[in-house]
């Protein structure tokens, strides 16, 4: 059985006329499915925990093996909505290896379904999924960080990137911005990320930092910023590592030193052509575990989302996620 996950907010609204065109499709297919509304960002962890969570999906191998009655389901999770409710799901989830992933494009970014090329189409990408789905073990990584104030570290997943400084700066913006609201609603909320994304190479600061990835430490003053990627594209649609692949078990790192504004500009326009790494203070590198120190506080993401400015944060490629389309 599927359990579709719906976002009737995503993309400002539209996830719910997304998810009616393909309650239809179902009820014509005949496919046996449960439909879970969020009402709430803070409930879909939760949720997917619960889906996921049972005895029988349990990746601890005593619960697995302690009786001959024990069963080994897979749980189908499919979601409608974008980015910000991929990655919750992501961090509900108690069993990789029991737990199947698929979405439908709705959400304004989108980045993950891009790069995975499923489908716009709700029929198409839902036709696929029914009749001749692929599966997938893809990476997904894991952020550690530590809030100033509050003596501890947390830890969250993230399906496509995580990252510090400009594109951090970028998405905390964006989740303030009532343009993007505006945007989406006439099909062109990627926009929004293009016109904050200008202003801030104009306005940003750059700090100095100690970057880390697996055993070699690069000093590098004047950080603009630095993403660890799993996967090309992320920020609706930039490919700052064309040639980042979700199933190596590496993160793919591009970083940017601080040059002057209308260097950054460019480069930031030749990004779309995956021409940016010709400036000598673009740099890739690939490692399984990256580590950003920075001597001044400075937002981070993972997929988008800002919790909090940080002084260190760690990120590390992890293995497993299933994932059909």
């Amino acid at each position: 059985m599927y359990h579709f996950i719906v976002n009737p907010t995503a993309s400002s609204g539209k996830g719910m006329a997304v998810w009616k065109k393909t309650e239809r499709i179902l009820k014509r297919e005949q496919v046996e499915y449960e439909a879970h509304i969020l009402k709430s960002a803070g409930e879909v962890t939760r949720l997917v925990s619960d889906l996921t969570g049972h005895k029988e999906n349990s990746d601890d191998e005593t619960s697995l093996h302690n009786t001959s009655q024990t069963r080994q389901e897979n749980v189908h999770l499919v979601v409608l909505g974008g980015d910000g409710t991929l990655n919750a799901v992501l961090n509900g989830i108690v069993s990789f290896k029991h737990t199947i992933l698929s979405c439908i494009r709705t959400g304004s970014g989108n980045d993950f379904a891009r790069n995975m090329k499923v489908s716009k189409s709700t029929a198409a990408a839902l036709g696929h999924l029914l009749k001749n789905p692929k599966e997938y073990t893809l990476d997904y990584g894991e952020v550690f960080y530590e809030p100033e104030g509050s003596g501890g570290f947390s830890s969250r997943r993230f399906l496509i990137s995580s990252g510090v400084g400009y594109d951090a700066d970028i998405c905390e913006e964006v989740s303030r911005s009532r343009l993007k609201t505006v945007l989406n609603k006439v099909h062109l909320g990627e926009m929004v990320y293009v016109a904050i994304g200008i202003r801030q190479i104009f306005t940003r600061k750059a700090v100095n930092a100690v970057l880390s990835l697996d055993e070699e430490d690069i000093q590098v003053p004047g950080l603009f910023f630095v993403a660890g990627m799993n996967h090309e594209r992320e920020g609706g649609g930039v490919p700052f590592c064309p040639d980042a692949d979700p199933t190596d078990g590496l993160l793919d790192v591009c970083m940017v030193r601080d040059m002057p504004a209308w260097k950054l500009l460019l480069a930031v326009l030749l990004v779309y052509g995956k021409k940016h790494l010709l400036f000598h203070k673009v740099s890739a590198y690939r490692c399984q575990r990256l580590t950003v120190r920075t001597d001044e506080p400075q937002w981070f993401h993972f997929d988008g989302e800002t919790p909090c400015r940080v002084r260190q944060v760690e990120m590390e490629c992890k293995a497993g996620l299933r994932f059909r389309m």
